[in-house]
């Protein structure tokens, strides 16, 4: 990562430290915004989803170790420095354990400072060419792979190969965890712009003002802290594909510039004034109704349309019928090779379980509950206890098929669900639960410790 990429927050309530360090690092080319307290700070590196943070440990509003811990949460892959002059053992050994990368001691040199921040950059740099790497090798590998034999999936599969070759633009909608990207893959690695890049952006997890710069680009001085040109998504993606995943939550205004560009093939920087050529191929994806949100006046019509001209919808889980097994057993194989298991398979409770549950999550969530067992079990039997399925929650519950269950995997289904309901009933409180049930609280909270239960303890 070159320091014309690198965006750099720095956090400290000492004025004089808060310019001294900007000016140091803005001398090397960074990119540098500054916040006066733990609040501001948290509010500037999800505004401006910033590279690296470096942040004074005592601070107002909010402290270093607390702005540290909801930086990370809303955005994992920021790297974090804490700045502090009453450093201790235990306070160096919590900030690593929160994910600080480094821990700088004040006063620090100039240089020891620099080191530090040339050295964090360096890795974060490491991890995303290292992600590019893999992407690559999956992309040149060829298609992703749509498992599944079901007729509502073979017809999936039949339009995503006579509509690939096209610059057809194609609306993927299903439910989340459906495997709406995986489609949107499978058209660019059978396309005419399979050599070229393929980016997903989510457009309901970026505030509008970024995802508006992220999309098009900004002129320099276009805004505040805007010290150069940078180019967006539609220049990166040139002569590629660009996802628009979940479409549907994508603000208003923004709606209206990507009409423009999907008619006019053009588009503008944020602040320029001279059209820039729209080189990209457009694919959307949406967990929700589009038609009944142009209906409520939340998109726009036109725009649907535009985004319309060839849908693929995808089938929940629940109805693809055998696909449910044969996914379960591809990802058992998978886990098991990569655990270094011999030929784990699932016992007849197991297979069950699987096939009553109703997945609200999707192969998504097939995919966790599968790996978790096989992490979890020592046994190369996954039993149906070993899933940790919700019959409450998720199935129409062991009773449905008593005699297919083992006496231990009936009577902890059994247990599981009736704890569960227990504890909804009483909003979660332990000591209502166990009151209610006529059991311990100490043996209850055995218990949802056990079964992975949630309460409001």
């Amino acid at each position: 990562m070159t320091p014309l990429d690198a965006r750099i927050l720095v956090a400290d309530d000492e004025p004089s430290i808060l310019s001294f360090v900007r000016k140091a690092l803005t001398d090397e080319g960074y990119t540098v915004f500054t916040a006066a307290d733990g609040r501001e700070a948290c509010e500037t590196a999800e505004r401006e989803q910033v590279h690296l943070a470096l942040l004074d440990l005592i601070m107002p509003n909010m402290t270093g170790m607390e702005a540290l811990k909801q930086i990370r949460e809303r955005n994992p892959a920021t790297r974090i420095m804490l700045m502090t002059a009453f450093a201790t053992a235990e306070t160096a050994v919590e900030a690593m354990r929160e994910g600080a990368l480094d821990y700088l001691i004040k006063p620090f040199a100039l240089d020891e400072m620099k080191m530090h921040v040339r050295r964090a950059l360096s890795e974060l740099a490491l991890v995303r060419d290292n992600l590019a790497l893999k992407r690559e090798v999956e992309r040149r590998s060829g298609a992703p792979e749509i498992i599944g034999e079901s007729p509502v999936i073979r017809e999936v599969l039949d339009t995503v190969m006579r509509v690939a070759g096209t610059m057809a633009t194609v609306l993927v909608q299903g439910e989340s965890g459906t495997g709406k990207e995986l489609v949107a893959r499978a058209l660019h690695s059978n396309s005419t712009r399979k050599e070229g890049p393929f980016i997903a952006i989510n457009c309901g997890a970026i505030p509008e003002a970024l995802l508006e710069r992220e999309l098009f680009g900004h002129e320099k001085g276009a805004f505040t802290g805007a010290d150069k040109m940078s180019p967006g998504l539609l220049e990166a993606a040139s002569e590629g594909t660009i996802l628009l995943d979940e479409i549907g939550d994508m603000p208003h205004a923004l709606q209206v510039k990507l009409l423009r560009v999907l008619e006019g093939h053009e588009f503008m920087r944020v602040g320029g004034t001279r059209p820039q050529k729209s080189r990209v191929r457009f694919l959307a994806s949406t967990n929700k109704d589009l038609r009944q949100s142009v209906e409520l006046k939340q998109f726009r019509e036109d725009l649907f349309y535009r985004l319309n001209v060839v849908s693929i919808k995808l089938p929940p889980l629940r109805e693809r019928g055998d696909d449910i097994m044969l996914l379960a057993d591809r990802f058992l194989a998978r886990f098991g090779n990569e655990r270094g298991r011999n030929n784990p398979a699932f016992t007849e409770p197991a297979r069950w379980a699987l096939k009553e549950y109703r997945w609200p999550g999707n192969v998504r969530e097939l995919h966790n509950v599968v790996e978790r067992a096989v992490l979890l079990s020592n046994d190369e039997q996954i039993g149906a206890a070993d899933l940790a399925l919700t019959p409450a929650t998720g199935t129409r519950g062991p009773e449905a098929n008593w005699s297919a269950l083992s006496w231990r995997d009936a009577r902890e289904a059994f247990e599981k669900a009736y704890l569960t309901q227990a504890l909804a009933e009483c909003g979660g409180i332990v000591s209502k639960t166990a009151e209610k049930i006529g059991l311990d609280r100490t043996n209850l909270q055995d218990k949802i410790k056990k079964y992975g239960l949630k309460d409001n303890s």
